[in-house]
């Protein structure tokens, strides 16, 4: 393999040097990268090169870090080279630019050896790149031939157009665009701003965001820089029209929060948003969308730090606001300091008051909502009347209550409809909750009267019938489960709320009662539409009003609820006791209409019995009475047997 310098000679063993004066251009330069300036001169020397030109003149100029060009190779492969800066060795002494050689378009490295291919002699690196094509025969001769040369000088590096560009950028900034369109971080780069910076985010956006104006326009040159020329005079720079306008902002902006001037980088950003409007009104008056709209308000929000989506309370006084300034900048073209500052403490109060309004309904009322099911069930929770052993939850109230006291207090007006936990009274003290099913009597009991009275009065094959537990955790679940279905169904209005006894059942109604995701704006042609900032939605209709069932679109599984229907004596089917007294089955409204009612269920428990304080007397003094079911009987009460 021949030398990129030099030629050995078959007549002599003398090392002739044959220059190839003619070889041609083809690299291509993706990033010019950056000089490297650490201040030392040792280590500048590193990033230095001396090299002997073709034409036999010595040519010096400076390694770029970050430097990538490629080479179209006639086999339709390109053959890329990348340069970045190489770490301190095992004694701290750097090792000065380091560079790699791939090629195809998955960049597969070449000349990799026992590392990741990053090699600190370029020369070392180039002969095995050689060497590796020559071995396996992947090019051709002319391109072998074309290829065995200084790779400074096929890549670029030892070019005058590179050397050039990098003493340019050395004094004047330049937008790279490695993609499309210019990244984030690319824009910010070309601010000279970080881009983690939060205070200065959206200087870089709104650089991102600026149009050019007439008679400029862009494209993207050598190197992927960014040029600017203007049209009527043909002038091309690297300069962006508006970047002495930004650059003056950016460090008005960075003195002014260094001091804690805050607001008034606010009142700079209220301005510029006023401004652009009043911009785009002249230019599209007849589609102009009114300055109250979704997008300005969410700018609004995020001048004085705040996510819109998160943050919903604020619309309302956002609004407000904006109609101040405007009205401001109309007459001043300025914006008043002492209403940015008024504006930031409405916002912040706002912001607090809701905070605190969230604490309250959604920590303690769900607080005050749960209800311990384990010491209502054990008995050991007392009617907030009259100071009994409570048997019933009412889950409007929040109320502990017995039978009698719950009877009294929900027996007419608003509370009637009211949806109940009952536990089931024990069959012979009444005063107990009954925790234990005989399957033989089919009775309902609490331990004490199951272990000392009801087990002695069984016959011998009767008392080796164990007794069901009565799981009210289970029960209470199912009943939760349907209501919180049947809530679901009819939409955001339908339906009480029912708590979980782990609360997690309740966040969704809570978050609907406390939403501010939907809000009222007007169109450019004056109608009225309701924006989501969370999901970016629109409609015309309002998200509060409940279906029409004469809608086109309407659902006709979820039915309408009419006034006429809050109150149905069919809601629940019924069952006979021996007292003449009607019960609802939960287990058969479930089946036949499960979702066509909007009247409160009532929730009892694992006896026949009802609530009325008569009718569970006398069935206690006069067991006789009832209708003693089968004790074959497999299924749990209230609950409908397979057909």
């Amino acid at each position: 393999m021949l030398s990129s310098l030099t030629t050995v000679s078959n007549n002599a063993n003398l090392v002739v040097h044959v220059p190839k004066n003619d070889m041609e251009k083809r690299h291509k330069v993706v990033r010019f990268g950056t000089v490297y300036e650490s201040g030392m001169a040792d280590e500048d020397a590193k990033y230095r090169y001396l090299h002997q030109r073709k034409d036999l003149k010595i040519s010096k100029g400076c390694i770029p870090v970050g430097f990538e060009s490629y080479l179209p190779l006639d086999e339709g492969h390109n053959l890329y080279l990348e340069t970045r800066e190489g770490p301190p060795d095992d004694y701290g002494e750097l090792m000065g630019p380091q560079y790699q050689i791939s090629w195809k378009k998955d960049r597969e490295v070449l000349a990799q050896g026992q590392g990741d291919g990053w090699h600190t002699n370029l020369d070392d690196c180039w002969t095995a790149v050689l060497a590796h094509f020559d071995h396996r025969n992947l090019l051709s001769e002319a391109t072998l031939d074309y290829l065995d040369a200084d790779p400074f000088v096929l890549f670029g590096i030892d070019d005058p157009v590179t050397q050039q560009a990098l003493r340019k950028l050395q004094k004047f900034p330049c937008l790279v665009c490695m993609h499309e369109v210019p990244t984030f971080d690319e824009w910010a780069m070309y601010l000279r701003i970080d881009p983690l910076d939060p205070d200065l985010r959206w200087l870089v956006q709104s650089l991102a965001e600026t149009e050019l104006p007439k008679p400029w326009t862009c494209y993207k040159g050598v190197g992927s820089i960014v040029c600017y020329i203007r049209s009527d005079t043909g002038q091309v720079t690297w300069k962006h029209p508006f970047f002495d306008y930004f650059r003056q902002l950016r460090d008005f902006c960075q003195e002014a929060h260094m001091q804690g001037r805050h607001e008034e980088v606010m009142k700079v950003r209220v301005n510029r948003l006023l401004w652009t409007y009043e911009a785009t009104r002249v230019e599209s008056e007849a589609s102009q969308d009114p300055l109250i709209c979704p997008e300005y308000l969410d700018r609004m929000a995020d001048i004085f730090g705040y996510d819109i989506k998160v943050s919903g309370c604020i619309v309302r006084n956002l609004k407000a606001q904006l109609r101040i300034f405007a009205r401001s900048y109309r007459e001043n073209q300025d914006v008043e300091l002492s209403d940015i500052v008024n504006c930031a403490e409405t916002l912040q109060r706002d912001v607090e008051k809701y905070a605190e309004m969230q604490d309250h309904w959604i920590h303690r009322v769900k607080e005050e909502a749960r209800f311990d099911l384990t010491l209502l069930a054990n008995g050991e929770l007392q009617c907030v009347n009259c100071g009994t052993i409570a048997l019933c939850f009412c889950l409007e109230c929040k109320d502990y209550l017995c039978l009698k006291c719950y009877d009294s207090l929900h027996s007419k007006g608003a509370r009637a409809d009211h949806a109940p936990f009952q536990l089931v009274p024990c069959a012979l003290c009444v005063s107990k909750p009954a925790k234990l099913h005989c399957t033989f009597t089919d009775k309902s009991l609490c331990h004490q009267c199951y272990a000392m009275d009801h087990i002695k009065q069984l016959p011998a094959d009767g008392k080796e019938n164990q007794p069901r537990r009565i799981d009210y955790l289970h029960q209470y679940n199912r009943y939760a489960d349907f209501a919180r279905e049947r809530n679901m169904k009819r939409g955001r209005h339908g339906g009480s709320v029912v708590p979980g006894l782990d609360l997690t059942g309740m966040d969704h109604d809570y978050e609907a009662v406390l939403s501010n995701d939907w809000h009222p704006f007007y169109d450019a042609r004056g109608v009225k539409f309701y924006h989501n900032f969370v999901t970016g939605e629109r409609m015309r209709q309002s998200p509060r009003r409940p279906p029409n069932d004469t809608d086109a679109g309407f659902d006709e599984d979820l039915e309408v609820v009419h006034g006429e229907d809050l109150i149905d004596p069919d809601a629940t089917s019924t069952t006979f006791s021996p007292m003449g007294n009607k019960t609802g089955d939960l287990g058969a409204s479930l089946s036949r209409s499960p979702l066509s009612k909007t009247k409160p269920l009532p929730l009892h428990g694992f006896d026949a019995l009802e609530t009325l304080p008569k009718a569970r007397e006398m069935a206690a003094s006069q067991p006789e009475l009832r209708n003693t079911r089968p004790p074959f009987r497999t299924h749990q009460p209230y609950q409908t047997q397979a057909v």
